[in-house]
């Protein structure tokens, strides 16, 4: 049909990693503040309704970067689907833009010279005056010194003054008190509870990764995401599956709440959705935090209740 064109590869590459995710068109719009009618145009590589080479390479890229995706490795893998940058005009200078400074005539030797001769002739003869007027006012304080009369030594007769011996008021030795000892008192340091190891996964199945999580009442859930993952990762926490009820509102910018905390879920499965797992720091479930498999970047991890031994 004339006027519609193929989808590339790399559009539908990105489509499926979308719909993967389980995010919309309006969720990737507030994510990337690219308008929602470039991103259709990206998925279904009508690169003519994108305001030129540069940006189309540029949304690409931050699209890419939304879902989670290692942009060089998109942009290797599909490189033939990928706009080619536009050429940069060149501009010709005038002549006048072109005039070299080696042509402007220059001044003589004398006229350059001149202001310097000045400058140095000026601070010479005010550092010579001001040698003159403190050597002055140095002599003056020298002849002040030498015409001030002496003055006439005193004796005086020591017959008359107190005997130390005598007169001083006998001392009384004092014995030093001893202080009672102080008893040593011994303060019990706190024990110090076992830190628990890390939850291991009791399965894994493509994305699917599965914990048993040990306990016969709720389940409390604390996801930490990295403050300086770039770019945020999406995270989703549902009771059972996909279509299951949201326990938390899904974090998909930087500013949306973090930790995302669910409290005393009561429920026996839940599912955690993870977009990019190299923006998550750690996740914690009932004071126990879970040992993650960091080499799949998207996954869904199952948080399976079993009884207690």
């Amino acid at each position: 049909m004339e006027g519609v064109l193929p989808m590339t590869e790399l559009g539908t590459y990105l489509k499926e990693q979308r719909e993967a995710l389980g995010v919309s068109l309006e969720q990737i719009q507030t994510t990337t503040k690219i308008q929602k009618r470039y991103i259709v145009a990206i998925e279904e590589g009508n690169y003519d309704q994108l305001p030129g080479a540069f940006y189309a390479r540029a949304f690409i890229k931050t699209y890419a970067e939304a879902l989670g995706l290692d942009v060089d490795e998109v942009f290797t893998t599909y490189k033939r689907d990928l706009p080619e940058p536009e050429a940069q005009p060149v501009v010709e200078l005038s002549r006048r833009a072109t005039y070299s400074k080696s042509s402007a005539p220059k001044k003589s030797v004398a006229k350059r010279w001149i202001p310097n001769i000045i400058i140095i002739v000026l601070i010479f003869a005010i550092g010579t005056a001001l040698y003159y007027g403190l050597q002055t006012f140095l002599d003056g304080n020298e002849e002040a010194k030498t015409s001030a009369p002496k003055q006439n030594d005193v004796t005086i007769d020591q017959g008359d003054a107190p005997s130390k011996e005598t007169d001083a008021p006998a001392k009384t030795e004092e014995e030093p008190k001893e202080e009672p000892a102080k008893q040593e008192e011994t303060k019990e340091e706190p024990k110090k509870e076992p830190k628990k190891e890390a939850l291991a996964a009791k399965s894994t199945s493509g994305q699917d990764v599965t914990y048993e999580v040990a306990t016969k009442d709720t389940m409390s859930v604390s996801i930490q995401i990295k403050k300086d993952a770039s770019p945020s990762p999406f995270v989703g926490v549902r009771d059972t599956s996909l279509e299951g009820k949201a326990l938390a509102p899904d974090h998909i910018n930087a500013s949306d709440p973090n930790p995302i905390v669910v409290k005393d879920a009561k429920t026996d499965l839940i599912r955690i959705r993870i977009g990019s797992i190299k923006g998550i720091d750690k996740i914690v479930v009932n004071d126990q935090e879970l040992k993650l498999n960091r080499s799949l970047l998207v996954q869904n991890i199952y948080l399976k209740k079993v009884a207690t031994p």
